[in-house]
């Protein structure tokens, strides 16, 4: 198996854990947290298509949006109390970033490294 296949799973488990601990966070207490994590989640289920087909576009704008998720996941956890949820999506919003970059850059140096040994 390739390197790169590692980064990617990394980044689509560190994806699917993003968007239960976005749920958990909200938990059942209000419709409006329900809805917003519910909005929060439309990006990465988009990401999630195109991660699960190794596609490097996805990778690229993926990475981006997680950055997003981690200042999301810095402020629940400056303005709350912290909790394990909130934990769980810092943690989570970083293995996603950290696997689609780490993906894009592998996968690009396997492609070139077997082009030459072609």
């Amino acid at each position: 198996m390739r390197w790169s296949r590692y980064a990617l799973l990394m980044a689509v488990l560190g994806n699917i854990a993003l968007i239960a601990s976005l749920f958990w966070i909200a938990g059942v207490h209000t419709m409006e947290r329900l809805l917003l994590a519910s909005i929060f989640s439309l990006p990465l289920l988009a990401s999630l298509n195109g991660l699960a087909r190794a596609r490097i576009y996805t990778a690229a704008w993926a990475s981006m949006a997680a950055l997003f998720y981690m200042a999301y996941a810095m402020v629940e956890y400056i303005s709350g109390k912290p909790s394990l949820a909130v934990d769980l999506c810092l943690g989570a919003s970083i293995a996603m970033f950290v696997g689609t970059v780490v993906f894009a850059k592998w996968d690009a140096r396997e492609r070139e490294a077997q082009r030459r040994g072609s």
